[in-house]
């Protein structure tokens, strides 16, 4: 009898690599988290954010303060990020899009665009659009309120797609 257990213990543990079967990655707890300062909501995979503020120089000499707040998962592979920074009103006149797509452009420099769609959050006009290189994946969706840009970015290894990316996408809101 106990060789019989022996057996299909090791049956159990050998049959799903011999069946193809696929062990998966455990889904990271999502967890709540609001930027009362930069006024948006979101649900971040992994927990807490980690968060800090830098300065960008922008074209002219111009500066503007960046707000960056992000996770972590699946040993480092894959980036949960919400970035935010205000424009002073030259940077941020006219056509929202003509803005965001200039935004884009500067993102995916160096790298392949893959989708692009205009888009907008309860009336709050955005782009959404997916770009990559050899080494890494990047989903991104921004939005113009006024002169607050708002950028949400997945970055994921090719080797290790996120798994997220909806779900932390289509948390966001902005009040």
């Amino acid at each position: 009898m106990r060789r019989v257990s022996q057996l299909f213990i090791a049956l159990l543990i050998a049959v799903p690599f011999f069946a193809g079967f696929q062990y998966s990655t455990p889904v990271a707890a999502a967890q709540s988290f609001t930027g009362s300062a930069g006024r948006f909501t979101v649900y971040f995979p992994g927990g807490e954010p980690k968060q800090q503020m830098e300065t960008v120089q922008l074209k002219g000499g111009d500066s503007t303060k960046l707000f960056e707040f992000w996770t972590e998962t699946d040993n480092s592979n894959v980036s949960y990020m919400v970035m935010y920074n205000d424009y002073s009103p030259e940077y941020a006149t006219g056509d929202p899009q003509i803005v965001l797509t200039t935004t884009r452009d500067g993102m995916v420099k160096g790298k392949t665009l893959v989708t692009d769609n205009a888009v907008s959050l309860n009336g709050v006009p955005g782009r959404a659009f997916t770009a990559k290189d050899d080494h890494w994946n990047y989903s991104v969706r921004q939005y113009l309120k006024g002169k607050r840009l708002y950028q949400l970015i997945v970055v994921s290894n090719n080797d290790h797609p996120a798994t997220q990316t909806d779900q932390f996408m289509n948390s966001f809101s902005i009040w």
